[in-house]
């Protein structure tokens, strides 16, 4: 018994200095990386920032620091991913036409911090904030105008900036755009009972009957999400069709050179907490997003990235959003036509190339 449990402690203890021997390989590989850039003309550093009262994060990279700003507002809240602050050397094809700024958000990643008031986690703040790192943006780059780039939750402040300050945006992009939230949840719920009665899933239907109908909030959402995410309707896949890898989406911040193991755990753990559940203020604001009733237009060419098979920024209700929005500079609705929520590799990879060549085409207008 003794050597059994001896063996399984060689074996685990392997793994552990195999990952951390991987871990400290690949952060030198990322860190001479962005020293070839800085020394090229371009830049790769992450700054501390003071915003909104707080200290916040920024990764700042791209081969040419002339070339234009692209500033990306990851999902969640308090999920940096895929584009936070341990996006360094991720995404060439990016930072090969623009310079990516990447953000850890008040609550996420780097920015999190048990100090952090509870009271300012509400979606204003975020506007608020995210708007304070436009401007520091726009002039260290000395430009005037740069592209706002949203992801799921990003989606909410990226559109309030853009309808807020279009002189300061070339466009607007957004990959899976929210837009009335309980409305998706009705959509949803009814997509998950036709599914369910077609595959005659009696603990499914049960389960759906026992919930009720929308609007969910709290617990109700919370057991809502776990019955979306045994479906499709968040990480779609089918015979020909590989899941995305939620784990290759975190994948960055094990390697990244910026994020200290206690980073790593504010990721995963104490950041989502206290982002996801504990702002239960901010759950609510999130779940009563409605842009039909707020943002009627959008002065700035808008781009919406939109995962043909997403019940959670539902893709029929963006659809819907993008005929309804006035948009006078010109819009696009671009469908991921094998993901959901989460956008596969093949299709992720196309989401970098539409950006790149978003901005490729219009970075001089």
């Amino acid at each position: 018994m003794l050597w059994f449990i001896f063996i399984i402690v060689a074996v685990l203890l392997s793994v552990v200095l195999f990952a951390l021997g991987y871990r400290l390989v690949m952060q030198q590989q990322i860190v001479q990386n962005g020293e070839a850039l800085t020394k090229n003309g371009g830049i790769s550093v992450v700054e501390e920032l003071q915003i909104g009262g707080i200290k916040q994060y920024i990764l700042m990279e791209g081969e040419d620091k002339t070339k234009p700003v692209c500033l990306f507002l990851h999902g969640g809240p308090g999920s940096p991913f895929p584009f936070g602050v341990s996006s360094r050397s991720l995404y060439p094809e990016i930072t090969g036409s623009c310079v990516a700024v990447y953000y850890d958000q008040r609550g996420a990643g780097k920015s999190y911090s048990k100090d952090i008031d509870i009271a300012t986690m509400n979606i204003e703040q975020f506007i608020t904030d995210a708007n304070e790192v436009v401007d520091y943006v726009r002039t260290k780059f000395h430009q005037n105008r740069i592209y706002i780039i949203g992801n799921s939750f990003g989606t909410i402040i990226g559109t309030e900036l853009a309808y807020r300050f279009p002189e300061k945006f070339h466009a607007y992009i957004a990959l899976g755009q929210i837009t009335n939230i309980i409305e998706g949840q009705k959509l949803a719920y009814q997509w998950l009972l036709n599914q369910a009665e077609e595959d005659q899933d009696q603990k499914a239907m049960q389960q759906l009957h026992k919930l009720g109908a929308a609007p969910y909030f709290g617990k109700r959402e919370e057991q809502f999400g776990e019955l979306l995410n045994q479906s499709t309707g968040y990480n779609y896949k089918d015979e020909h069709t590989d899941q995305a890898s939620i784990f290759g989406l975190i994948t960055g911040a094990f390697i990244s050179p910026d994020y200290t193991i206690t980073d790593i755990y504010k990721t995963l753990v104490s950041g989502a907490k206290f982002s996801i559940f504990e702002s239960t203020e901010l759950q609510e604001e999130i779940i009563s997003t409605n842009l039909f009733a707020t943002i009627p237009e959008i002065k700035v060419p808008v781009y919406f990235i939109q995962g043909k098979h997403d019940m959670a920024a539902n893709f029929e209700m963006a659809k819907k959003y993008y005929e309804h929005v006035k948009t006078p500079k010109g819009k696009r609705f671009i469908v991921l036509e094998n993901s959901a929520h989460y956008p596969n590799r093949q299709d992720f990879d196309r989401f970098l190339h539409h950006v790149a060549q978003i901005v490729d085409t219009t970075g001089n207008n």
